[in-house]
């Protein structure tokens, strides 16, 4: 039997990593008590962390007031993982023509561990805009474009991950089928108030989900019937560019998909009316 992955972590490695991580996180420089507080990490194992990490150039001390911040390295991995991916290479252009064409934000988002990460961002230019996705993420089960690609996991790791039962998890359910068959998901306000978030799967090589391109507007001027069809539009030249075939993701729209067994719904406190309860927006299926 194959083990998990999970089994093979070394802690080490583990820590500094989450240590990279925080640091990625701090608007500014961090010290050690404070990392120390964020990580639970005794201060002598901090320490010795931060000082691997600075003698190979992935942190860096402010001499003066002994705090740290990302190094340079960090700056070149980053930069390596925009060269490497195919779907950042693919998809920045096709992102940029969309952005361009509908005035507004525009990003792609990937699902890792549970989070979900934001590889390409590009600002509207117009002068009321929603804020681009940089340097950010959010848990999945918090966002719309997170919400879409969770429901795209196998029902054995989704049952896994949805066990919680919480009002996300409920959410997800709801509208698992749905999610699934149409491949996106209009969402208003779960992170941003007055935002409204559109996202589309893109597929890639034996018509995976391999992200979501989302596009974020202001309420006011939410048109979707302009911004639906471009966004479309570019998830599928994207996902051809990656690989997907027309056959394929005609039908991973077509196909009828049956939700796992719905749980119990948790006991929640009654929200007033017309208020999503918090990291679920009010959803709105997108009609063909």
């Amino acid at each position: 039997m194959k083990r998990e992955k999970s089994n093979y972590m070394i802690q080490s490695v583990s820590h500094a990593l989450d240590v990279l991580e925080e640091l990625c996180k701090a608007a500014g420089e961090v010290g050690v008590t404070e990392l120390s507080k964020r990580l639970k990490l005794h201060k002598n194992n901090v320490f010795r962390l931060l000082a691997t990490l600075e003698l190979r150039g992935y942190v860096d001390q402010n001499k003066e007031t002994e705090d740290y911040r990302l190094g340079v390295k960090a700056l070149q991995m980053g930069q390596s993982y925009l060269t490497q991916s195919s779907l950042v290479g693919r998809g920045l252009p096709i992102v940029k023509a969309l952005s361009d064409a509908i005035g507004e934000t525009v990003s792609v988002a990937v699902l890792q561990a549970g989070s979900v990460q934001f590889p390409i961002s590009i600002e509207s230019k117009r002068p009321v805009k929603a804020s681009p996705r940089i340097a950010v993420s959010f848990p999945a089960k918090m966002s719309a474009a997170g919400r879409l690609l969770t429901a795209q996991l196998p029902d054995a790791t989704l049952n896994e991950i949805l066990a919680g039962n919480t009002v996300q998890d409920v959410a997800i359910r709801t509208q698992l089928a749905e999610l699934r068959s149409t491949g996106q998901i209009v969402d208003r306000g779960a992170i941003e108030a007055d935002v409204v978030s559109i996202c589309r799967i893109v597929r890639g090589n034996n018509n995976e989900a391999v992200g979501a391109i989302e596009v974020l507007v202001p309420q006011y001027r939410a048109k979707l019937d302009l911004i639906t069809p471009k966004l479309e539009e570019a998830a599928s030249a994207l996902s051809t560019a990656l690989g997907a075939t027309k056959a394929g993701l005609t039908t991973s729209l077509e196909k009828e998909v049956v939700a796992p067994p719905q749980t119990q719904q948790p006991t929640t406190p009654a929200t007033p009316a017309g208020q999503p309860q918090p990291g679920v927006g009010a959803a709105t299926r997108i009609m063909k």
